[in-house]
């Protein structure tokens, strides 16, 4: 019994429950958001005079807290967002999350008639399928961010690609100074080392002295 309490506290003070239980919490801001929104646009405003177009508008307001607070809360990371690394990434889940959870609410508002009667029973069974349909890709859509978008591999992966590209501009910069080459150091890449191998042969070339002058 000791040990299983101990192992639950270490599980408890781990950076990984820690960032789990920060995104469950930013997902019941945005679903708080959504839910509201959806509920006001059909039920009270009746936006369009469809569900599915009111389940889009509940889901893009929701989307934008939802990135900004697991980007610097839930994920710690700070600076500007990388477009094609966290921005693209996160709108396409979220785009694809959208296409779901409208799919799901139309169904929902086609057959609300004849489930319940009453335009605010019709409301809560169209705000129960957006529940359910985000409830279904929440742990889905924590594996994604946590391993793709805002990550340690993510980071890692970024670090390596900016190490790499300086690595690169380095060595092309001491070749147009020097017209020498330098070994790759190893940060650099083979590919990018024989992608200088033919400049630096040119430019040897060239200067050699020709007989004839």
């Amino acid at each position: 019994m000791a040990s299983l309490v101990s192992r639950i506290r270490s599980i408890r003070q781990s950076e990984h429950f820690k960032r789990l239980w920060k995104y469950a919490s930013v997902s019941i801001v945005s679903t708080i958001v959504s839910q509201v929104v959806l509920f006001v646009t059909y039920h009270v405003y009746d936006v369009g005079h469809s569900a599915m177009v009111c389940n889009v508008i509940a889901t893009a307001v929701a989307s934008l807290p939802a990135y900004y607070l697991n980007r610097t809360w839930t994920w710690g990371k700070t600076g500007r967002s990388r477009v094609w690394r966290e921005v693209v990434p996160f709108w396409t889940i979220s785009f694809s999350a959208m296409v779901i959870s409208t799919a799901a609410v139309g169904v929902a508002a086609h057959n609300a008639d004849r489930i319940a009667s009453g335009s605010l029973n019709r409301a809560l069974i169209v705000n129960g399928a957006n529940l359910l349909t985000y409830a279904c890709i929440w742990t889905v859509r924590y594996l994604i961010f946590n391993r793709y978008l805002f990550g340690a591999r993510s980071d890692n992966w970024t670090r390596v690609t900016e190490h790499e590209q300086g690595q690169d501009l380095a060595g092309v910069t001491e070749i147009a100074i020097t017209g020498e080459a330098r070994e790759p150091e190893p940060g650099i890449s083979r590919s990018a080392a024989s992608e200088l191998e033919p400049g630096i042969s040119r430019s040897a070339t060239s200067e050699t002295i020709d007989p004839a002058r």
